[in-house]
């Protein structure tokens, strides 16, 4: 139900105006970065405009400031609810496993591990995730042909009992071009009272042809406010809801992790202070032994890590031009930063930031975590010593 999304309330009225004035676009993508709750507003959505008995603010519900909402009671909701309904159809990304999945893979086959997923994460986990869930293993999950065909032939059948049937596409990203074209003309005129709902997490690599065909729903990412509601629902008490919602950037995700596990949240600055000794001193025994600590992270984590880090070199680099009035941080954090911002200059932040940035790619893309840990660190050892002889070439009063 759109009341139990974290935020996004503007954009919830404007789906809820467009589905009571019956402007129901038959294809939607639903569009914004990783943790902006994209899925769980398209399955809301999805809900809601096959709600039997819609509730409305202005008839005295309570449905959290919202002007109307699904019931969640009726056996309509219900269903959906469970990801049950007969007219509710999903595909997203998947390969074979090697157990019992040995060939030809389609979403169909992870049907009870898609559910599983989605109503334990409220509809809020990574791609990463997903294919942990699958038990692909290194794998490449994609929507191939057979999911495309089965969408076909589901729709050329008569809905069941809903009054809009709906399609969800998870990461419409991964269908490649070769077999879009098989879904095409279904996008563009599918049959009546049937509705597209396609979610994606990077839209510059949705194909132009499915761009065309859809109606472009962006998903902004939590408002600040939102996101210290959200991490209240989570454990957190106020002061600590506050002092955290601003380094999650709006990402659900990163919330859900930052929150969910104390221990990771305090290791995230000792173990970057503790690598970044090491790359001083250039201790490679102990940043392979450093390296080889990490992989035992999950893929999710290692990402919030590594923008973790970006903020610390952020405000480094704000120290280094005497903005230390935008630092947030506690002492530690700043006495950290103090020392360390000599070695990170308007210089070498770009090399930085690309290190860092092309490492979240690739964990991403399931690279082998000890291997690109310690390659990153060569590359720190390498920076940090050219910062250092820098520092040692400056006249001794400006140093």
């Amino acid at each position: 139900m759109f009341r139990n999304i974290a935020g996004q309330r503007e954009l919830i009225e404007k789906m809820i105006a467009a589905v009571d004035n019956g402007r129901i676009a038959h294809a939607q993508l639903f569009w914004g970065p990783e943790g902006n709750g994209q899925l769980a507003l398209a399955l809301a959505y999805a809900q809601y405009i096959n709600c039997q008995h819609k509730m409305r603010a202005s008839e005295g519900a309570d449905l959290a400031g919202l002007s109307a909402d699904s019931c969640g009671k009726c056996p309509s909701c219900l269903k959906f609810e469970k990801l049950a309904h007969p007219d509710l159809h999903f595909v997203y990304p998947n390969n074979i496993n090697g157990s019992d999945i040995k060939k030809d893979s389609q979403s169909l086959d992870y049907i009870d591990v898609w559910r599983k997923t989605v109503l334990e994460n409220q509809a809020l986990f990574s791609y990463n995730e997903w294919v942990d869930a699958m038990g692909i293993g290194n794998r490449q999950a994609i929507i191939n042909i057979r999911d495309c065909h089965r969408i076909l032939q589901t729709l050329s059948l008569k809905p069941s009992e809903a009054r809009y049937r709906v399609v969800v596409i998870w990461l419409i990203e991964k269908l490649s071009e070769t077999i879009a074209s098989t879904l095409l003309k279904t996008l563009e005129e599918p049959e009546p009272q049937t509705v597209f709902l396609l979610v994606s997490e990077n839209p510059d690599q949705v194909l132009p042809t499915i761009l065309s065909r859809t109606q472009m729903v962006k998903v902004p990412k939590v408002a600040l406010s939102d996101m210290e509601k959200f991490l209240q629902g989570k454990g957190l008490d106020a002061a600590q809801a506050q002092a955290l919602a601003p380094r999650c950037r709006g990402n659900l995700l990163e919330a859900k992790i930052l929150s969910g596990n104390n221990e990771v949240r305090k290791n995230f600055h000792t173990c970057f202070t503790d690598w970044m000794r090491l790359c001083f001193k250039v201790d490679m025994p102990a940043l392979v032994a450093l390296s080889e600590k990490l992989s035992g992270w999950g893929r999710e984590q290692l990402k919030f890590f590594l923008q973790n880090c970006l903020d610390e070199f952020r405000n480094c680099l704000l120290l280094t031009n005497a903005c230390a009035h935008w630092t947030e941080g506690d002492a530690e954090e700043k006495s950290f930063w103090k020392n360390f911002s000599r070695y990170v200059t308007n210089t070498n932040i770009a090399q930085y930031y690309d290190l860092f940035n092309g490492a979240i790619y690739l964990i991403s893309r399931n690279a082998h975590i000890p291997t690109l840990f310690t390659d990153m660190s060569i590359h720190l050892c390498r920076i940090i010593a050219a910062a250092q002889r820098d520092l040692q070439q400056q006249p001794a009063g400006t140093r």
